[in-house]
């Protein structure tokens, strides 16, 4: 069990962030931990990217240990709501030495490679510490870079949308319901009681901790089907960080003419329901009372997700509902 005090002051400092890099993180973790959560397509694009482009240690570091702990440097603290790949990536490389050897002296001496197994754990690991943690940061970085073109770059658009579309949802869920409320319902192993907030680990983790923290970062993944807790360590750690949690998105079949306001947010539900004909970022504007900006920067983000499309007519660019999606029906990713 995972406990983290925040009283009244923390509790107003829980804030959502998203990053390409995060995103990778957890397909990278799922795979090598919970591969039974992903689906087929998503377990072979995995695979297939870490066999092709030769990433053994980041698969190693990354895939997390018997005992569930992946390093957490590789999910750099963010500064906002999101964070670019290239900005997180040089997060990475200029983690401090010091937090890099702590976090794999953990990895290496028992936190998550079970010292009362049999499995020793990975010589790749072991050689690439003896060339200094900054050699190390620089290659898992290098090596994150190619995992991500290769297995998830073609459908960031989509998945970044989805938890755009989440976030969207958890902000009208706290505005009607509270944030406590809304905190109980983002995963099924994750609870806000007696100013406390607890992720229940799998059955069998030796792992527990307690710890005060002056605020949470919560960040949605496609990839995840509960909590998941990330940084956040005893006092004394090097460089401590704000502590992190992964919960899992709502899913993309959530987006339905009853749902689909809760999900991606008032103001698109009311943009797709106009798009059942072509029409114009202005003409949108002048029907839903809304500048031109506001719709701009909302039909930009259906469009990554797939949800509408757009061809150019005379002087003006036309929006309109994917075919095949009904009402606000379809997948995101």
């Amino acid at each position: 069990m995972i406990r983290i005090s925040l009283g009244a002051e923390g509790l107003g400092s829980v804030r959502f962030a998203v990053s390409p890099l995060d995103s990778a993180k957890d397909l990278l973790y799922a795979f090598g931990r919970t591969p039974k959560v992903l689906s087929a397509e998503w377990r072979a694009r995995a695979g297939e990217a870490l066999a092709q482009e030769r990433l053994g240690l980041l698969g190693v570091v990354g895939g997390g240990g018997p005992c569930g702990y992946a390093p957490d440097f590789l999910r750099p603290e963010s500064q906002g709501f999101e964070t670019s790949l290239d900005a997180a990536l040089h997060r990475v490389v200029t983690t401090p030495p010091e937090r890099i050897g702590y976090e794999l002296g953990l990895a290496v001496n028992g936190h998550a490679w079970d010292p009362d197994s049999d499995r020793p754990s990975p010589r790749l690991l072991h050689r690439a510490l003896e060339r200094g943690e900054q050699y190390l940061a620089h290659r898992l970085a290098d090596e994150m870079t190619q995992f991500w073109r290769a297995a998830l770059a073609p459908s960031w658009p989509g998945i970044r949308a989805r938890l755009e579309a989440d976030v969207s949802a958890r902000a009208t869920d706290i505005a009607h319901h509270g944030l406590a409320a809304t905190l109980n319902r983002l995963a099924p192993n994750l609870a806000w009681r007696d100013g406390e907030l607890t992720v229940r680990l799998r059955p069998g983790s030796p792992h527990g901790l307690t710890l005060r923290a002056d605020a949470v970062i919560l960040v949605p993944s496609v990839f995840a089907n509960q909590a998941i807790f990330c940084a956040g360590e005893p006092p004394g750690a090097p460089a401590p960080r704000t502590p992190l949690i992964v919960y899992p998105a709502a899913p993309a079949d959530c987006l339905a003419p009853a749902g689909g306001a809760r999900l991606i947010g008032a103001t698109r539900a009311r943009i797709l329901a106009e798009l059942g004909h072509p029409r114009s970022t202005a003409e949108l504007a002048q029907r839903l009372y809304l500048s031109p900006a506001t719709v701009s920067y909302h039909l930009q983000i259906l469009h990554r997700a797939g949800l509408v499309t757009r061809r150019r007519h005379s002087h003006h660019v036309l929006y309109q509902r994917l075919k095949g999606t009904p009402g606000l029906g379809g997948d995101l990713i």
